[in-house]
């Protein structure tokens, strides 16, 4: 790709960085309890979709392993919590215990992706430290999933744009 091309490519880019920026931080969290912007998420999916094969298809597989990954935090906290929470060891156990099955999620289709398993489970963390659960209810559990899907949602077709303005740069002479 020339260097004009390139930064038309760059340029679109941007445009479209900022376009997800205005949809996702006057969000301020929606529809969790967080009341700050979650926009972080959509960026990580944005370069995910890079990593996960920068196609639909792989976004899609990338996409149910997150949903395993998002379970998998929920087994996390709920054994946590089932543990007692503050003492040393129950965190550590409970991540223990939940990440032999995410592993093992290497052999089930359509949630084989452990990345992005590993990556939805991280982020669902990030989203307690951001704020988003106050008494760790059911209710909770789903709407904060719910809220990382949909950012991620931003981001994977934010990544598809991208492809998208590709293709469009480098057709044009």
């Amino acid at each position: 790709m020339s260097m004009k091309k390139l930064f038309i490519y760059a340029l679109l880019t941007a445009i479209l960085a900022g376009i997800v920026t205005l949809i996702t931080w006057p969000m301020n969290g929606w529809p969790t309890i967080a009341n700050k912007s979650l926009t972080y998420i959509s960026f990580i999916a944005w370069a995910s979709y890079f990593l996960f094969g920068a196609n639909v298809k792989a976004a899609i597989k990338a996409f149910t392993s997150i949903v395993a990954g998002i379970v998998a935090a929920i087994l996390i906290f709920v054994l946590s919590l089932a543990f007692g929470y503050t003492p040393l060891w129950a965190v550590p156990l409970a991540v223990a215990i939940l990440v032999v099955p995410m592993m093992m999620a290497e052999k089930v289709e359509p949630i084989n992706n452990v990345a992005a398993i590993f990556m939805g489970t991280g982020i669902y963390f990030s989203l307690s430290a951001a704020g988003c659960f106050e008494a760790f209810t059911l209710t909770e559990y789903v709407v904060v999933g719910l809220a990382e899907l949909f950012y991620i949602l931003i981001g994977f077709v934010a990544g598809w744009i991208t492809i998208q303005f590709n293709i469009m740069v480098s057709k044009n002479k």
